[in-house]
């Protein structure tokens, strides 16, 4: 089972490929520390390295919001994040500024450590990027 919280505190490295429509695709580099908020909430600070782009500071503020499901903030997003989990899959919704849909997949993988990663970004209902890659816990 999927323990998300317990996953993610700490420190975390994801490997991935972008692919944006008409677009070659490019590396996607996500460090990643978690840990408990002053507030009793989880938050989790992300280095993002985009192929072609600097550097940039992503984070994300989440809290219980009942049985296998979190809800919170993400500085990239336009409104409330939602997270599901089921088993050993958990699945994050938000909306993007421009009309962004973003649905993420993650999937607990055999050695307990790393999650494969899988990003779907739709506009106006038409697939526009794709993320693919994997989340290693560091510690």
């Amino acid at each position: 089972k999927l323990d998300v919280v317990g996953f993610f505190t700490g420190k975390t490295h994801a490997e991935n490929v972008m692919k944006i429509v008409l677009k070659r695709p490019s590396k996607l580099i996500v460090d990643s520390v978690g840990g408990k908020g002053d507030r009793g909430d989880f938050v989790l600070i992300d280095t993002v390295r985009e192929e072609g782009r600097p550097v940039r500071i992503r984070k994300w503020v989440m809290r219980p919001a009942g049985p296998n499901r979190f809800t919170g903030a993400l500085s990239d997003a336009v409104g409330p994040v939602d997270v599901t989990v089921s088993g050993d899959e958990a699945t994050i919704r938000y909306m993007m500024k421009g009309g962004l849909k973003v649905e993420q997949r993650l999937q607990l993988q055999r050695d307990g450590k790393s999650l494969s990663n899988k990003v779907i970004v739709r506009k106006l209902g038409l697939k526009f990027a794709r993320v693919e890659g994997t989340i290693r816990k560091m510690d």
